[in-house]
């Protein structure tokens, strides 16, 4: 399947709608629909998201959002889960695989220097491509620009960048990119321009080149080493959310709230404001949020949101 240059698509997760008919309707050649992340979650909506593209004669592609941070080992099992539940989704060999490499939720762009943060992101596009997927990379400029050297990355798959770049402007919602707005980047295939395509509630895309899809192959040198997985280290609690050990330090934006407990509801204990470092020993999505546990003195812990949906409300070291 082809997609000419200049045409629009979507990208979509478990917080879109399972039918994209609308977004066909509104002129969406290409849908990216999210199949993982990290090593213990699939996308539940992917499959049917997936089948409606089809049905609405959209080019499918898969994306997965990273934890491996500036792993290679951490990036190849994740390369591999990626590519079992994009095939678990549908969406066949030969179709783009993209590597979702954002702050937050389990992923630290600040880990590595610019070369290893590459080699971790080659190390899970070679093996997707391994797979006979068709990697790209999806982030903002920012993050490319300052933390990974991106040209490694290019130099081996030429143009397959996904940026993100929007153009806020209060009270207007944009359905065509502003091209005087464009990142500019060398070796961009997609822009994401906008989060609220066609007041759809989805993410808006301009392909800067033919998007191909064959359902063959892509060749690829030579295969990563398998890695032995270990098990995630994780649990569900007493009210049925599942938590994740991971230790870090948070780093808010703004002010915060602590809550005794991992719900918007919650009583408040006690605030935090930019500035100020939270260590915290484990996350949980639900909700809507990204929860983070910090531990306290008196060994009763606190909650606070790091993230709501895919915005982060700090950084992460």
């Amino acid at each position: 399947m082809e997609v000419a240059k200049r045409s629009y698509g979507v990208d979509v997760s478990d917080w879109q709608a399972s039918n994209l008919s609308a977004m066909a309707t509104a002129g969406a050649k290409y849908a990216l629909v999210k199949v993982s992340e990290g090593l213990n979650y699939q996308n539940p909506k992917a499959p049917v998201q997936v089948n409606s593209a089809n049905a609405n004669g959209m080019m499918t592609a898969g994306y997965h959002y990273a934890h491996f941070s500036a792993s290679r080992s951490q990036a190849v099992l994740e390369g591999n889960y990626a590519v079992s539940s994009a095939k678990q989704a549908g969406i066949v060999p030969g179709s783009y695989l993209a590597c979702d490499y954002e702050e937050g939720s389990g992923n630290s762009t600040t880990q590595g220097n610019g070369a290893t943060t590459a080699d971790a992101i080659l190390a899970f596009m070679d093996t997707v491509a391994s797979a006979g997927y068709k990697p790209l990379l999806y982030s903002g400029k920012e993050i490319l620009t300052k933390r990974v050297d991106v040209k490694k990355v290019t130099d081996k798959y030429g143009t397959c960048l996904w940026i993100a770049s929007y153009e806020y402007k209060s009270g207007t919602r944009l359905d065509n990119p502003d091209f005087e707005w464009f990142p500019s980047m060398d070796n961009v295939a997609i822009w994401q321009f906008t989060d609220n395509w066609k007041g759809l509630n989805v993410d808006g895309n301009i392909s800067l080149v033919d998007l191909k899809t064959n359902g063959k192959p892509v060749t690829q040198p030579s295969k990563p080493a398998a890695v032995k997985q270990s098990a995630p280290q994780s649990w569900v609690d007493e009210i049925g959310d599942t938590w994740y050990k991971e230790e870090g330090k948070f780093y808010p934006n703004g002010t915060i709230n602590i809550r005794y407990g991992a719900r918007t509801t919650s009583d408040i204990i006690g605030t935090v404001t930019k500035g100020d470092c939270v260590k915290y020993d484990a996350y949980s999505r639900h909700g809507g949020y990204v929860w983070i546990r910090q531990p306290r003195a008196d060994g009763e812990p606190g909650f606070l949101v790091c993230r709501q949906g895919n915005d982060p409300w700090g950084r992460f070291e």
